[in-house]
């Protein structure tokens, strides 16, 4: 079975440029015995952590192994005015699982990148006439369903014209089993079209709490036909 570059390469990594384990333990926040357990992590988060500590893409460290070599790194980010910006070219187009768990990676990265670039976490919607909220569940429902299409990862890219402009089309109720949705007491399904792409729906959770919105999910869907179930 394939492994992954951070996974069977992570060490040599470190060696190749020149940064002990004792170091990157301190910036990763663990201790040095353990670096070796966390190169066998499939865990996003902490590889994308470990792609900042190290200075390399984040589609280098998820990458299958005979697909990776550091002289030829792909850039999957290119840097603009210190903005990070992810390009359709980076994106893989196919339906393999190694095709949808590199977009995954592209998506979490996106929104860690647009989550510096807006500390506010927010954007404020014309139709709801309210502030849309990025949560950590946001990042973990929209990389989980719109890593499955090239389509998809390509509308989350449009993250800012979609919670700006998105409209409702319909309110649902929550589902009280779905894990990620006991917070909420309903879901507002809503609807953007972005040019080249098509209809965008966009899942936003209405909190128990304090009836704040916060956006669940983003995918492309057929341009035939509204989805009528929350994902």
């Amino acid at each position: 079975m394939n492994r992954i570059y951070f996974e069977e390469k992570g060490e040599e990594l470190l060696r190749r440029i020149g940064m002990t384990k004792s170091e990157f333990a301190r910036r990763m926040g663990i201790h040095r015995q353990n670096v070796g357990t966390l190169f066998k992590t499939k865990n996003l988060e902490t590889i994308y952590k470990a792609a900042h500590v190290l200075g390399v893409p984040l589609g280098l460290l998820v990458g299958y192994v005979e697909e990776q070599e550091l002289s030829v790194i792909p850039s999957a980010l290119c840097a603009e005015e210190d903005v990070w910006v992810i390009t359709e070219d980076d994106i893989p187009r196919g339906d393999s699982v190694e095709d949808k768990r590199k977009r995954q990676g592209l998506i979490y990265e996106f929104y860690h990148e647009w989550k510096r670039r807006n500390p506010d976490q927010k954007k404020y919607n014309i139709a709801l006439k309210e502030d849309i909220n990025i949560r950590a569940v946001s990042l973990d429902e929209t990389a989980a369903h719109a890593s499955q299409s090239y389509l998809s990862t390509i509308a989350v890219l449009q993250l800012d014209a979609i919670l700006t402009n998105a409209r409702l089309v319909r309110t649902a109720p929550s589902k009280p089993h779905t894990k990620n949705q006991r917070l909420f007491e309903s879901m507002l399904i809503m609807e953007y079209v972005c040019p080249a792409i098509g209809r965008v729906k966009m899942t936003v959770g209405v909190k128990r709490s304090d009836s704040s919105k916060v956006q669940y999910c983003i995918t492309a869907i057929d341009t035939d036909k509204i989805k009528q179930e929350v994902n």
